[in-house]
């Protein structure tokens, strides 16, 4: 591909969230070959400042580093479609109109903004190719007819051909890696680790919650919490853990599932669009329903028991079944499809719109 490529998204690391953006930049990285340009939020933090002006200054520093710039792009990758677009559709009217605009759906840009605003579908009159991270998140998109990918963002090339441990040499009995907030479902884990009172648990990851959670588990001597994790600690604590825990209310696809199955460990998961296109229950984990909030806790607990109760036998075979899920979204299988794809626009003649 001879043509420049820029990767913008609107996701970067904070002090809260020090890993935030993390699969975006793994895709950069994942397509050095192409020399790409990437730009993200650098001013982020959990200000009230911040948040209210975050997206002017974002929207500055782009116009300052690219629009007023004699570098030209042709291919724009635009990682979170709203309010990102707009970047987008700025260099596009104001530096290279024949640009071609790639987005990279991630989830809360499409459930988030049902219904859509005049101005959200106006501005995807612009895009030329539209990445969706599941099935289910590409159905819900307001327009079908715009060309489309189901493409996942892709797990780091360190959880590839990772030797699986013995479930009677694992530490944990059960993870958590994510946000701590309420759509993940930390009011679901206080719930239910109060009902697993023996449990060993690890506990990683930041969020409005994490507080809560640690008091309310303070008295608690089997569950440990991490925070910063490296892709490779990530891993080593993935192994080390017998069964993985996504209680999400959505998720559009949960790289931290695939992530888990990767190291071969079974993943129990809420029914969202991420684990409907990752988790085959009794194959590599189990899903429970979320229509009632009620059996959500009850029916997680069973599960639980379930995975607990399989041989060693039983659960080798399901930890070789997760790596085999895992494997097809290694960031470098991912980073193939879309220079494919890249080159697919470089190549082609540019409509009138």
């Amino acid at each position: 591909m001879s043509s420049r490529l820029l990767i913008v998204t609107n996701m970067g690391p904070k002090a809260s969230a020090p890993f935030q953006g993390q699969f975006v930049r793994n895709q950069v990285d994942a397509l050095a070959a192409l020399h790409p340009d990437f730009f993200y939020m650098t001013w982020h933090n959990d200000s009230k400042l911040n948040r209210l002006f975050k997206y002017p200054v974002l929207w500055l520093q782009f116009v300052w580093r690219y629009v007023l710039s004699v570098r030209c792009f042709d291919v724009l990758h635009v990682h979170y479609y709203y309010p990102t677009i707009w970047l987008a559709l700025t260099y596009k009217w104001l530096r290279n109109p024949r640009v071609k605009i790639v987005v990279t759906f991630h989830g809360s840009d499409i459930y988030l903004y049902k219904p859509e605003s005049a101005l959200y579908k106006f501005a995807a009159k612009f895009v030329r190719h539209c990445i969706f991270t599941s099935k289910s998140l590409q159905q819900k998109f307001f327009r079908q007819d715009i060309p489309s990918t189901v493409l996942p963002a892709g797990i780091h090339p360190v959880f590839a051909n990772v030797e699986p441990v013995p479930v009677e040499e694992k530490s944990f009995d059960l993870l958590y890696v994510g946000t701590m907030d309420h759509n993940k479902g930390m009011d679901r884990l206080l719930a239910l680790l109060e009902q697993l009172p023996d449990a060993r648990v690890a506990l990683v990851g930041e969020g409005p919650w994490r507080e809560k959670v640690q008091q309310a588990l303070a008295t608690r001597s089997n569950v440990t919490f991490y925070t910063g994790q490296t892709p490779v600690q990530l891993a080593a604590l993935y192994r080390q853990s017998r069964v993985f825990l996504s209680l999400s209310r959505n998720e559009s696809f949960g790289l931290v599932m695939t992530e888990a199955m990767a190291c071969g460990t079974p993943v129990l998961a809420t029914v969202t669009d991420g684990s409907t296109a990752q988790v085959h229950d009794g194959d590599n984990g189990y899903k429970v329903a979320q229509d009632n909030e009620q059996t959500v806790v009850p029916a997680l607990r069973e599960k639980i028991h379930q995975l607990f109760s399989l041989t060693p036998a039983q659960y080798q075979q399901m930890q070789q079944t997760c790596q085999t899920s895992a494997r097809p979204y290694l960031v470098s299988t991912v980073a193939t499809a879309l220079m494919d794809l890249y080159q697919s626009l470089s190549d082609a003649q540019n409509p009138k719109e």
